[in-house]
């Protein structure tokens, strides 16, 4: 998969000119190149936008300076291209276009991967906690584990004292080698990993474990997966995404998400609900450019939902 081409099917190209007939001209040249465009011939409008963030290319089909630096000083989260009203080298423009796609998406991708190397210090952090509290426990039952290993035959009390040491301590290791595995995966460069419904849920939660008790956030995590199914896929970075978005929507002031793993005969689904607010385009559109590096996933978003859908290879 060619990642740019995700990205100019999810990027408009904006342009703006006063002059109707020019405008339309240039548009026409655009979308023959299979762009997808959007127009301005009002300043105020593009200006109000502009400020906002939401418009990643600019092509402004030049006509004064003084309208040029104006537009420049609202443009900071945008790349801005100039192209002279009467020129006709529209092969010239598409390659400014194509170049600018290139840089944002080389921008996106470092994004995502910034992101995923917090999350694996986080995951790191968190987990050689937890593995430094399973030693410990480890440690004690031995003391006591030998102590009570003398009269063991003739004791059944000190016997089910032994018993019950023994399933800590097979948990304590079981835990530790999960724990461990979680870091694993979490730093592998595959992009493809097979993973129990159980294993998911518990990365997120040891991903998203503090962040929740800060925020003092309810988590719910349903699935209807099943019986002994796995799923399989780009599940490192579908988890990466399910939680950047959880944080995204905290950031935002949600205080119940709902996460909804389950399956059909063709896909598996990560459906995240929140009940407090409606996403806005701005934030949709923030989402987005973290969901579409991901390979063989698709994603589906309307107001309440954000989805993450796996296709089932047969």
């Amino acid at each position: 998969m060619i990642i740019y081409e995700d990205v100019k099917k999810n990027i408009k190209i904006t342009i703006y000119s006063k002059h109707k007939n020019i405008l339309k001209k240039v548009v026409d040249e655009v979308e023959k190149n299979d762009f997808k465009v959007e127009e301005y011939e009002n300043i105020d409008k593009l200006l109000i936008d502009l400020t906002k963030g939401r418009i990643k290319i600019l092509v402004y089909l030049f006509d004064s300076f003084n309208e040029l630096e104006n537009i420049k000083s609202y443009s900071n989260y945008t790349k801005l291209i100039i192209f002279n009203n009467h020129n006709t080298n529209f092969e010239a423009l598409m390659t400014e276009i194509v170049y600018t796609l290139k840089i944002i998406d080389n921008e996106q991708k470092i994004d995502f991967q910034k992101y995923k190397l917090e999350i694996v210090g986080n995951l790191v952090e968190s987990i050689s906690h937890k593995i430094q509290s399973n030693l410990l426990v480890l440690g004690a039952s031995q003391d006591v584990i030998k102590l009570l290993s003398e009269d063991l035959k003739e004791d059944r009390q000190k016997r089910e004292i032994l018993d019950s040491l023994y399933g800590k301590n097979v948990n304590a290791l079981e835990n530790s080698n999960m724990l461990l595995e979680l870091i694993s995966n979490a730093t592998t460069l595959s992009n493809e990993s097979i993973m129990h419904c159980s294993q998911i849920k518990q990365i997120i939660n040891e991903i998203l474990d503090e962040y929740l008790k800060i925020n003092q956030v309810k988590l719910v995590v349903e699935e209807k997966i099943k019986v002994g199914s796995y799923i399989c896929g780009p599940l490192n970075d579908v988890i990466f995404v399910i939680c950047r978005v959880i944080k995204l929507l905290i950031d935002e002031k949600q205080k119940n998400i709902k996460l909804l793993i389950y399956e059909d005969e063709s896909s598996w689904y990560f459906t995240i609900e929140m009940s407090e607010r409606i996403l806005d385009k701005q934030f949709i559109e923030k989402i987005k450019k973290f969901i579409i590096y991901i390979k063989n996933v698709k994603p589906k978003i309307t107001e309440k939902q954000i989805g993450l859908i796996i296709k089932k290879i047969k």
